[in-house]
């Protein structure tokens, strides 16, 4: 079983270096291209197909599932996909925050009036101990935000340990793909 994840298309909001977090931006014609160059991209098929509720998600997950063959009907909407709820952060720019520290899951920091990183681990390894083992045998396209992704990977890959904590880059429609075997994590944080 093939798990593909990405962060959602560009939006204006991206482009303007703006920390969007749960404001809801649609994709731009930059973000429209790289879900088209991103479903190019994925060589194997896909079963299914897994949505933030956001707008910039679902339309990047419609975009490639219908280059796929699926419709947008087809697409699972799961709120704890949706990206990391940036509090008092929301809207201002990047430039203005240390995003790399928010990013640790090792720190943990609060976000004034947000969700620290913690919270957004333990809602996506909810989600996906939930989802995929329904979808057993099938090859599952993940669709999601750039402080999700950082806990997908961490769900394949283990979480990871105090001073080895690596920055991981999660560009607009970077694409992942990893190998899984159903079975439920235990060391959920």
């Amino acid at each position: 079983m093939k798990i593909y994840a990405l962060r959602h298309g560009q939006t204006d909001w991206n482009a303007a270096n703006r920390i969007q977090g749960r404001t809801d931006i649609p994709l731009n014609e930059a973000g429209r291209k790289q879900a088209a160059e991103a479903a190019a991209a994925i060589s194997g098929s896909v079963d299914a197909v897994i949505s933030s509720q956001l707008v910039r998600a679902v339309e990047t997950a419609a975009i490639i599932a219908e280059a796929k063959g699926l419709s947008r009907d087809d697409i699972i909407i799961d709120e704890r996909l949706m990206e990391r709820n940036f509090g008092d952060y929301e809207g201002l720019p990047v430039s203005s925050v240390d995003v790399f520290a928010l990013r640790r899951y090792t720190d943990n920091l609060p976000i004034p009036n947000g969700e620290a990183m913690g919270d957004v681990v333990e809602r996506v390894f909810e989600c996906l101990d939930e989802l995929l083992p329904s979808l057993a045998g099938k090859n599952v396209l993940i669709v999601a935000h750039g402080h999700v992704m950082r806990p997908i990977s961490w769900y394949f890959e283990g979480l990871p340990e105090i001073g080895r904590e690596v920055n991981i880059e999660t560009h607009n429609c970077k694409l992942w793909c990893f190998d899984y075997d159903c079975k439920l994590r235990s060391n959920v944080i």
